[in-house]
């Protein structure tokens, strides 16, 4: 017949201390692996919605690029048009300059009277 001393059952109780431990930390550490789980989870759908909104500014920048080109294009053929009037008033306002300056050629008299030079003057 063995005896049972007052050591085993420290020993058996460390022993059962240790079990409920380990049970512990092996509750603790699935909670802990399901909660990664959920966080790499969450990371991939947030991953995969910013490749999807990626595409999606992508396609939206490239259409805008697009857009604003034609329109610099057609700015870019307006100006060239709105260069060439202006050129054309240019040299309309410079010739009724000239014909002004023709029909309003006077001098003032002594008296203030106005007198119309003539286009040459004449030679004394």
């Amino acid at each position: 017949m063995t005896l049972i001393t007052q050591a085993d059952y420290y020993l058996f109780g460390f022993l059962g201390f240790i079990v409920l431990l380990l049970i512990a930390i092996l509750g603790v550490l699935y909670r802990q692996s399901r909660a990664i789980g959920r966080l790499e989870g969450e990371v991939n759908s947030l991953g995969q919605q910013m490749r999807e909104m990626n595409a999606s500014l992508t396609a939206r920048i490239s259409e805008v690029n697009g857009s604003l080109t034609a329109r610099i294009e057609r700015l870019e053929e307006q100006m060239a048009n709105l260069r060439e009037q202006v050129a054309e008033i240019r040299g309309l306002l410079v010739s009724l300059h000239e014909r002004m300056d023709l029909l309003m050629r006077h001098r003032h008299d002594d008296a203030g009277r106005v007198v119309i030079t003539p286009e040459e003057v004449a030679a004394d």
